[in-house]
């Protein structure tokens, strides 16, 4: 296999880039990385908003998330609303607290999200989500 393909699909690269770029909002905000992480997500997933879709999205460990939206809800960032159909499943959503953090979040990662793109047209742009749909799709089947 290409070594650049592996390198994009391990994303250890842009995991440091995140990790680095998230340094200052966790400090400021007393957040870990994982909070961080659940926050941007919860903001970004519309209905797909249980334990199990931030697990299955961001492949996170099960334990982390719980302590991740136990510690979130605590802090008044989140909040969690039980399913109206199934009471095994519980929705989280963000609060009203939290909507600033997660605006500056947002603004950060479009900022590195353009710094990442730079010098991509959009017509590769589009090849490429097409391209890492078929990729993630395939990964899915296969786990």
């Amino acid at each position: 296999m290409d070594t650049q393909i592996d390198i994009i699909l391990q994303g250890g690269q842009f995991k440091k880039l995140l990790e680095e770029q998230s340094v200052e909002l966790r400090e400021k905000y007393d957040m870990k990385r994982a909070e961080l992480e659940i926050l941007y997500f919860l903001s970004k997933c519309g209905t797909h908003n249980t334990s199990t879709d931030i697990h299955h999205q961001l492949m996170m460990n099960r334990g982390h998330i719980s302590q991740a939206v136990d510690s979130l809800c605590r802090r008044n960032y989140l909040i969690a609303i039980p399913d109206k159909n199934d009471r095994r499943y519980i929705h989280y959503e963000i609060s009203d607290y939290a909507k600033d953090l997660v605006t500056e979040m947002t603004k950060r990662r479009e900022a590195m999200n353009g710094m990442i793109l730079k010098g991509v047209s959009e017509e590769e742009l589009k090849v490429f989500r097409e391209v890492s749909e078929k990729i993630r799709k395939n990964i899915s089947e296969l786990i």
